[in-house]
């Protein structure tokens, strides 16, 4: 049991439905899930060992807030891991790959001049992990599902971001014609640009707006 409550929190954090900064419930999800206080307990210690939650001693449990050095340093490791990955990959990628990416990459389009950003989240995944699966590469793969998995509750701020949806198009646009083209060295280029332009826009957020500005703050929230 406390491995399930343990993925639904985590499923909760990364995708914002518990937002950062926010204080658990720890009744309501007792309620919610049926279970006693101490399977919690378990699950929020793996949380809190994750990086996920912080735990103040007869304060209670917050989600962690979102840090400006966490950003730069998962978008940074990010930005050169996809584009090994995805000049790895290439060579390995066949014609339906290509059909698929494109396929996706239209998909895409049609939801952003539709404005269902939302939906956009997928298929990002989708249209990135259809190159990155390709290099065949078990522990790259891995160190890539931890970046991705950890950056998640970052993209999700800009993925649904109007102005950021519509420059990302572009950025795919170029992801996919350097595929098409098996043009390694600007496949990545591309990928690298993709992840650098997502860190550049989260990082000039406000304070007040995704960041505290500092962690007494974030603690009192």
């Amino acid at each position: 049991m406390s491995e399930t409550v343990l993925a639904e929190l985590r499923k909760d954090i990364l995708s914002g439905k518990l937002t950062p900064g926010t204080k658990i419930d720890q009744n309501q999800l007792k309620q919610r899930f049926g279970v006693s206080v101490i399977p919690l307990r378990e699950a929020f210690k793996q949380l809190q060992a994750e990086g996920y939650v912080d735990i103040y001693p007869h304060r209670g449990i917050r989600v962690k807030p979102l840090c400006r050095d966490e950003l730069e340093d998962l978008y940074l490791v990010r930005a050169e891991v996809e584009a090994l990955a995805a000049r790895l990959a290439l060579k390995n990628l066949q014609d339906r790959d290509l059909a698929e990416l494109r396929d996706c990459f239209e998909q895409m389009t049609r939801l952003t001049d539709a404005g269902a950003y939302k939906r956009l989240v997928s298929l990002n995944r989708k249209f990135h992990y259809k190159i990155y699966q390709a290099c065949r590469r078990r522990h790259l793969l891995e160190i890539l599902d931890d970046l991705w998995l950890r950056s998640s509750r970052y993209r999700n701020l800009v993925t649904v971001q109007p102005s950021r949806a519509r420059s990302a198009i572009q950025e795919h646009r170029q992801i996919l014609e350097a595929c098409v083209a098996r043009d390694a060295a600007a496949l990545a280029q591309a990928v690298r640009r993709n992840v650098d332009e997502t860190r550049k826009m989260l990082g000039q957020a406000p304070d007040s707006e995704h960041f505290p500005a500092s962690a007494t703050e974030a603690a009192l929230r």
